[in-house]
């Protein structure tokens, strides 16, 4: 009998606007990737940094439909909301999210990052943490 090992994949701002902005549905890949388990795992700093960001371009109503949109197609999967925020102005999500990975992956979880963001990818990388990412605005890829 074999151990099967839930899966845990954090997500960042530009993978949870995927569904709009690149019109794939990344939750119906991530079943088909993960057939065992996996559990979604979302930081409130990140819906902070897009509401700020919507506030601060209001002129930019796209951006705002686009966040409501996958906003309400991520409330219909089950994910963990993380309480947290930016300790101090100027530290970015990104890095925060990466510290969050990072502790899981030393506690023995088997953890991902969903980003499309290449300096993201990168961290990842040199931290040993694994990547899903968009590959040709079609699929996910897993590296």
């Amino acid at each position: 009998m074999s151990l099967l090992i839930k899966s845990q994949i954090f997500l960042d701002a530009n993978f949870i606007l995927t569904p709009s902005t690149l019109n794939v549905d990344i939750y119906e890949q991530l079943k088909i990737n993960f057939p065992n388990s996996f559990e979604l795992v979302v930081l409130s700093a990140i819906f902070t940094e897009l509401e700020e960001k919507i506030k601060r371009y209001p002129r930019k109503t796209k951006l705002n439909q686009e966040y409501q949109l996958c906003r309400a197609i991520l409330e219909q999967q089950k994910y963990t909301l993380i309480q947290c925020e930016r300790q101090y102005p100027g530290k970015f999500v990104d890095d925060l999210l990466l510290q969050y990975a990072i502790k899981s992956f030393k506690q023995g979880k088997n953890v991902y990052i969903a980003t499309n963001d290449k300096e993201l990818r990168r961290k990842c990388r040199d931290n040993k943490i694994k990547v899903i990412f968009v590959r040709q605005n079609k699929f996910l890829e897993i590296e």
